[in-house]
This record gives C-alpha cells, sequence and structure tokens, in this order.
C-alpha cells in the first residue's frame, strides 16, 4: 500500500481534517501502482493505525464519501476506466502501462503528496511540460474532430519566436497581426500560449471559435488560471471576435471546486477527467510515441513511490 500522504490527510477527531480529492487520489494511486485491490474495511483500517482516525464511524464516513466520487468519476470513463468498484472494493482491471494517460495525470497529482519522492527527481519540469502539453493536444483532437489543434509552447524543439508565432496564428486565423513590438518582447517567449485550437469554415472567412489554451501540469496551477491573458493577445492579433480562454490541469477536483475554477478560468477548463474522456471517443486514443514517452517518464517514479511496510 502507498503511504498516507503528508499533505492532506492529517488527524481527525472531532472534525475531518481530510482532503476528500486527497484520498481519493491516494486510494486509486494505491490500487493502480501497488495493490491489486481495496476494501473499505483495509482503508479505515489504514487510518486508525496511522493515527488520522480514532473513530471508525467517522473514518468510514470520509471512505464512503472518496467511495461515491471515484465511482461517479469512473463513471465518466465508461469502459475505458481501469478499475472496477464494488459497494465495497475496488480492483485494479488494467496494468498502470496500458492506461498510461491516467497514470501520467495520476502521478502528477499525487507529487504535491510526497514532497520528498518528487524532489529525487530533479527541479527540471520542461519534460513534464511537454509531455502534458502532448497529452492534452491528443486529447482534444478525439473529442474536436473537425477542429484545428496546433502546439504552440515554447520549448527546446519549438523555439520560435513570440514575433513568429504570432505571424503563425494570425496567418493560419486569417486575422491581423497588432503592434507585437509595443505589447511584448521575446522574453515572453510563447505569451503562455500553450495549444491554439479552433473550428474554421469552408469560406476561411474570419469570426469563427477560437480557443487560446493554458496547460499548468505543476502544483502551483492556481496561479496560472489568469493565463494565456486575452488583453495581451487581442493587441499582439487584433482578432476579428475575441477568442475564448481554455485551461487544462492533469488533476481532479470535487464539483464545487470545479464551478469556482470554470468561473475564475471564464473559459473552458480541462481537469484529468475532461482529458481522460477522449477514451469515450477511441479506446486506444494515445498515440504509440506519447504512450512510449509517458511509460519511460512513470517508470522510474512509480517504483520509487513511498510505501507502507
Amino acid at each position: 500500500m502507498l503511504s498516507l500522504p503528508t499533505t492532506g490527510i492529517s488527524r481527525s477527531i472531532s472534525t475531518h481534517n481530510v482532503d476528500l480529492d486527497t484520498i481519493c487520489d491516494w486510494i486509486e494511486a494505491t490500487v493502480l501502482f501497488d495493490e491489486e485491490e481495496l476494501s473499505q474495511s483495509d482503508i479505515c483500517d489504514t487510518l486508525i493505525e496511522e493515527n488520522i482516525y480514532e473513530n471508525q464511524d467517522m473514518a468510514f464516513y470520509i471512505i464512503s464519501s472518496a467511495w461515491s466520487e471515484i465511482r461517479k468519476r469512473q463513471s465518466w470513463l465508461g469502459e475505458g476506466t481501469p478499475f472496477n468498484i464494488t459497494s465495497n472494493r475496488i480492483s485494479r482491471l488494467l496494468n498502470w502501462k496500458n492506461v498510461s494517460a491516467h497514470s501520467f495525470c495520476l502521478i502528477l497529482s499525487i507529487s504535491k503528496y510526497y514532497r520528498g519522492w518528487t524532489e529525487q527527481f530533479g527541479s527540471d519540469y520542461t519534460e513534464q511540460g511537454e509531455l502534458f502539453e502532448q497529452l492534452a493536444k491528443e486529447s482534444l483532437e478525439q473529442q474536436f474532430k473537425d477542429w484545428e489543434i496546433l502546439l504552440t509552447g515554447w520549448s527546446s524543439k519549438n523555439a520560435t519566436g513570440i514575433k513568429q508565432l504570432v505571424s503563425d496564428i494570425a496567418s493560419k486565423l486569417g486575422e491581423s497581426v497588432g503592434n507585437v513590438s509595443r505589447w511584448t518582447s521575446e522574453s515572453r517567449k510563447d505569451a503562455e500560449l500553450d495549444i491554439l485550437f479552433y473550428r474554421p469554415f469552408k469560406d476561411q472567412r474570419v469570426g469563427i471559435p477560437v480557443f487560446l489554451m493554458q496547460c499548468a501540469s505543476g502544483r502551483n496551477w492556481e496561479t496560472k488560471r489568469h493565463t494565456p491573458n486575452l488583453k495581451l493577445w487581442t493587441k499582439i492579433i487584433d482578432f476579428a471576435v475575441t477568442p475564448t480562454k481554455a485551461f487544462a490541469i492533469p488533476y481532479a477536483i470535487v464539483d464545487k471546486s470545479f464551478v469556482e475554477n470554470c468561473n475564475l478560468v471564464d473559459g473552458l477548463f480541462l481537469d484529468r477527467y475532461r482529458i481522460l474522456a477522449a477514451t469515450n471517443y477511441k479506446k486506444k486514443w494515445i498515440s504509440k510515441s506519447l504512450k512510449a514517452r509517458l511509460v519511460n517518464w512513470l517508470k522510474p517514479r512509480i517504483n520509487a513511490l513511498p510505501r507502507s511496510h
């Protein structure tokens, strides 16, 4: 069994100090990466033994809440879910390598719960970010079949400067370039735009649905909800119609928080399960090249996960 998270789950005597998202992620990760199955009784025993709860009734209350939340989330994936959930037990249906997208998003999610574990892999998150952007792109390609979807985020392999990026985007959309020199500089690189996706018409005219997406894979994602900045982008490109923001994260969050974030993003908000919903359109929706990269990135991290003895 994976060790209990060091944040998000703490001693609860008269009130619950267990974050629902945290315990749901821990249950999913334990079954996908370590144990083949868990029962509610197994989880209750662990919470009691680790002095999180003294009262079994309180422990079972949060476990029951987690069960309902996980069951709902997995129902969104249909046959693509890696779990089987009964009234008392959750078991693994698929090896983590066969659900590499789910595994990747889940590992990113639990990284904030085990600080010592993540630190051993260094502080360069470039590859992580590139993988998540590619994952979001491939998911959108399945769910927005007749849309054009382009990676625009700056990387060592895609080091286009801001002026060239703006020119390329304006050309594809049939829009006019604005005053790039006045409102930005080359140090802005991609101006916090990771994915452009839009739905063109046959006439190739403007006035089409356009989304500008930020992909935030790190634990500080909440600080990036204002990006990409539409006030900036509507100055460096002279849009006929203001585009819409989009924001993608690998995390799963409860409904109340999801609604709040939709409002703060003020656009299309993709969490873990909206990204993984691509499985409803095509079961094996990840490209072979991306799957290989994800598995290679995941393997040492899964092997090093903190486990209880």
